[in-house]
């Protein structure tokens, strides 16, 4: 396969590069077989073929979800009269509400969290290994939850969210990382 010769500036001339070491013609076929019998399985036989690859798919999916949790869903809490009523102070109306000052006080606590979350990702994460440093994030995003499910007063819910936004990091990060580098990969028809 030619290259354009960029010295010489004439787009004419070709340089001829080696792009692929000699294969053994025997090995180049049974791969290109190997590769369409992969592409013919239904969604059950592959399931069934890469079961242990399918289950970390769903293990990455998780971080998604656990992320999810810290950063949208606490946030939609504020309106509901139950979380206001536990939460927050009576209003002109009658109705609880939640003031604004503790309203971006959670919302910021979880965001200055989430920067010094990363910073320890990096650090964890070139230590122990990206799988070491996600399985641990999950681990503690659960007991950090717990923590956020249980809160008493306004202050245990900033701790909480505080110390939860750690542990997101580590799920954007060194999931997408580590998945794009694992073999271990899920081909569902």
């Amino acid at each position: 396969m030619g290259v354009p010769n960029e010295k010489e500036g004439a787009p004419d001339a070709t340089i001829t590069a080696v792009v692929s070491p000699t294969i053994d013609s025997s090995r180049a076929l049974e791969a290109a077989a190997a590769t369409e019998a992969e592409h013919n399985l239904g969604l059950r036989e592959s399931l069934k073929l890469y079961r242990k690859a399918c289950l970390w798919s769903i293990f990455f999916s998780t971080c998604i979800v656990m992320e999810g949790f810290d950063l949208t869903i606490i946030n939609g809490l504020y309106v509901y009269p139950a979380f206001a009523r536990k939460f927050g102070v009576p209003s002109d109306t009658g109705d609880y509400e939640l003031t604004a000052a503790w309203q971006s006080g959670l919302s910021n606590a979880a965001l200055c969290g989430q920067i010094l979350g990363l910073f320890a990702t990096g650090v964890i994460a070139d230590r122990f290994g990206y799988r070491k440093t996600l399985v641990g994030a999950l681990g503690l995003c659960v007991c950090f939850i717990f923590i956020i499910f249980f809160a008493e007063s306004l202050t245990q819910l900033l701790y909480a969210l505080s110390t939860s936004a750690h542990t997101s990091p580590p799920m954007s990060t060194s999931a997408g990382s580590w998945a794009s580098s694992s073999p271990l990969v899920c081909s569902a028809a």
